[in-house]
């Protein structure tokens, strides 16, 4: 396959990065990608106005991957994930199909895995529920523009130079332009930004072909200061990932999804993936979106 993969890791996160890379040669995907080694800012430095340090180290991560990329004159497109990430096993076929398609030659940026907020849960939904029987069994690929559907996530995606170089100017930018207020907001947010005007053409691919591991997400190093009401929300979201990934089966979602809710599980498993999402549907408010 035509793409250089890099997998975003700390030096001390060793564990993640041996679990990453056994995953990785179980997909047939090891020989794609290499490490790229994480910042992680020191405790006394200025987070520029961000949460924690893993977010901090985030922008400064991919500042540094997106000149790597630049300056590589030898590959066309980058594939891009971090260590907790996980494909499932349709992804190496899934990979080689969209490489190939002419609509992906245009464009900067694809998103494999994002946020998957209550609007795009609905539309999901709606095709899970009116697959036909023609449909059975058979992958259908969907490609949404991104400055619609992007909500959020930098888990794993595709870019070209051109997107990597005007990401990284438009970054760097952001960086020397922060005046008297000293802010940034969260990098995957300064991303949405650009593609919602239009500065990069990009799309989001339904279903995703991967989402972070579920054990793995509850010692993330980025939202270590939010709440526990919070961190079940993610929780909960990131379940909506895993099932329409294909990572987990809708039975784990469902199972998962009620111990996050106190709720009581009436039917019986087995479960399709149409049941987690409308269970999912019925028992939003008992999220907080919020977040």
């Amino acid at each position: 396959m035509e793409f250089k993969g890099f997998f975003i890791n700390l030096d001390s996160e060793k564990e993640r990065r041996l679990s990453l890379e056994k995953h990785l040669k179980e997909v047939n995907l090891s020989n794609n990608f290499q490490r790229f080694e994480a910042i992680m800012p020191k405790s006394d430095q200025d987070y520029k106005g961000l949460k924690t340090k893993g977010e901090y180290g985030i922008w400064l991560s991919f500042l540094k991957l997106f000149e790597k990329i630049v300056e590589d004159n030898k590959n066309k497109r980058f594939l891009i994930i971090e260590d907790d990430f996980r494909f499932n096993n349709e992804a190496p076929s899934i990979l080689k199909s969209i490489l190939n398609k002419k609509e992906i030659e245009s464009q900067n940026i694809l998103f494999l895995d994002y946020l998957i907020n209550m609007e795009m849960l609905e539309h999901f939904f709606s095709i899970e529920n009116n697959k036909n029987k023609l449909q059975k069994g058979k992958k259908i690929l969907y490609f949404h523009p991104a400055a619609d559907w992007y909500t959020a996530c930098m888990s794993c995606f595709l870019i070209n130079k051109s997107g990597a170089k005007y990401l990284l100017q438009s970054l760097q930018n952001i960086f020397k332009n922060l005046g008297l207020v000293n802010k940034l907001i969260p990098v995957d947010m300064a991303l949405k930004n650009l593609l919602v005007i239009r500065a990069l053409d990009g799309s989001i691919l339904n279903p995703p072909i991967g989402a972070p591991h579920w054990e793995l997400d509850r010692e993330s190093s980025i939202q270590t200061k939010s709440s526990k009401e919070t961190k079940n929300a993610m929780r909960a979201y990131l379940l909506l990932r895993l099932a329409a990934s294909g990572i987990e089966s809708p039975s784990f979602c469902i199972s998962e999804f009620s111990k996050l809710i106190n709720k009581n599980i009436i039917a019986k498993p087995p479960f399709k993936l149409k049941d987690f999402y409308e269970f999912f549907l019925v028992n939003k408010i008992k999220v907080n979106h919020n977040w």
